[in-house]
């Protein structure tokens, strides 16, 4: 009981953060479905789903190694390891950019290892050698995310899917001789849980509420904390590694709590969306209880496809204003004797302007946009007493003393890689925020909110050149 209290908590707590956050996706992440359908990386849900209108769909096989429920107490581990092997299709669709629904099915087979004797499988007691096949419940789900105000890289998710039986079980138990039983196994499973993913990292917490079988058999329910890490490590390879912990909570025979290590990688082909999969899975419980004997080890491999995230939009580049001065009047005069000839006239100084845009709530500099700012450090080292003033612009999304913040973000941003990167005074250039007070484009559109989001960086050329 104490821990579906403290998941009941987690998931209130989620729901409160929803009602006050803001509906979004991670920018520029690479998506794919994981081995139940939602996306993520092998095994366990991120806090990302696909954009609006865009499908996913997921080929995974794997293997796990496990330990049954004992038949009688003191029965050793070591009599009690079987094989689960799963194969899986799944497909997702994205609702919104914050909405997305997925289904996943397939097949479960689990074989007694050599060492078998006795034990109990998902609450089934079976003595001697067998082997269980079954379809795999099909997984039914929704999930919504969204990411912090603050720090748009930090994102949130919450899940909630129905796991459906398609089949019953056909046990195969090698007792003195073969007996052959299909066991009326269906039912019902419930599954909640949620996500938090910042840059790399995720951590997760689902809870799946187990239903009875028709035999009056209750099997356990699956407490899961998780943590996972996704490091780009070249442009289309990704290494992928995941740890998590179940604890079985109730039941009429529950099998031990294990924890299950996942270390592999995706690799992308080009921009298809199309990825491959493959990790080595552990039983960490196995390992560090008996070594490698009986062995503890499985794998992963999947195909997946998801689209590959859009471009951000190409800046618009808005021609330098000239400033024009006019000729004074001419003035007569009395003429004077000849003298030298006067040095030439200073060249009449001219404002250069020049935009940078961002992602979402971004105040992040994108490689587009450094190199701009690449242009402008190059025309004030070619002046040394021009000066700059960066404004910073926000869309009409969110609050006018957000967007003032933001704003200001995005200018100090600017001025912060015009210093840092090529060694302008800070002294020189000047920062302001208008937030979403004076927008340039039409906010009335996608595409104007994204022109929107942006910093206007003017510079004073004293020399003229």
């Amino acid at each position: 009981m104490s821990k579906r209290t403290v998941l009941l908590g987690l998931l209130l707590g989620l729901s409160g953060a929803i009602a006050s956050g803001q509906a979004g996706i991670g920018a520029g992440v690479a998506l794919a479905p994981t081995t139940g359908g939602d996306i993520g990386l092998l095994t366990m849900p991120t806090a990302d789903n696909p954009l609006a209108g865009h499908f996913t769909l997921g080929m995974y096989g794997w293997l796990n190694q496990r330990v049954a429920a004992p038949l009688f107490t003191g029965d050793p581990d070591g009599i009690r390891t079987y094989r689960d092997a799963n194969g899986a299709f799944s497909i997702g669709l994205g609702l919104t950019d914050w909405w997305s629904v997925f289904a996943s099915g397939g097949i479960q087979e689990r074989h007694s290892r050599g060492s078998w004797q006795q034990g109990i499988v998902n609450g089934i007691p079976l003595v001697g050698p067998f082997d269980i096949q079954e379809g795999r419940k099909v997984r039914v789900g929704t999930k919504l995310n969204f990411h912090s105000e603050a720090d748009y890289d930090l994102r949130f998710a919450g899940w909630l899917a129905a796991n459906i039986p398609v089949s019953n079980a056909t046990i195969d138990v090698d007792e003195q001789g073969t007996v052959t039983d299909v066991l009326n196994s269906r039912r019902a499973d419930w599954e909640w849980g949620a996500a938090v993913t910042k840059s790399i990292f995720t951590g997760m917490i689902s809870y799946t509420l187990a239903g009875k079988h028709d035999q009056d058999i209750r099997p356990s329910n699956d407490l899961r904390f998780g943590f996972g890490v996704d490091v780009p490590v070249m442009p289309f390879l990704h290494v992928i590694a995941e740890i998590d912990r179940h604890v079985m909570d109730g039941g009429d025979n529950p099998e031990p709590d294990y924890s299950m290590l996942n270390l592999g990688a995706r690799f992308w082909i080009a921009h298809t969306g199309w990825a491959v999969s493959g990790a080595l899975n552990t039983n960490v419980d196995m390992l560090f209880k008996h070594g490698f004997d009986p062995a503890p080890f499985g794998g992963v491999v999947g195909i997946t496809y998801a689209a590959w995230p859009p471009a951000p939009p190409p800046p618009v580049v808005v021609p330098p204003a000239e400033t024009v001065v006019e000729p004074a009047p001419p003035v007569e005069t009395t003429p004077a004797p000849p003298t030298a000839a006067p040095p030439p006239p200073r060249p009449a100084p001219r404002t250069t302007s020049d935009e940078i845009f961002f992602d979402g709530k971004a105040a992040r500099l994108t490689n587009i946009a450094k190199a701009v700012l690449d242009g402008v450090a190059l025309r004030m080292k070619n002046d040394l007493n021009a000066t700059a003033v960066v404004t910073g612009f926000t869309d009409n999304t969110g609050n006018e003393k957000a967007n003032l913040e933001l704003g200001q973000k995005r200018a100090d941003a600017a001025k912060e890689y015009l210093v840092t990167r090529h060694g302008i005074d800070p002294g020189r250039i000047s920062t302001q925020s208008k937030g979403s007070s004076e927008p340039a484009y039409d906010n009335a559109s996608a595409e104007g909110k994204a022109k929107n989001r942006r910093a206007q960086i003017v510079v004073t050329l004293v020399s003229g050149t």
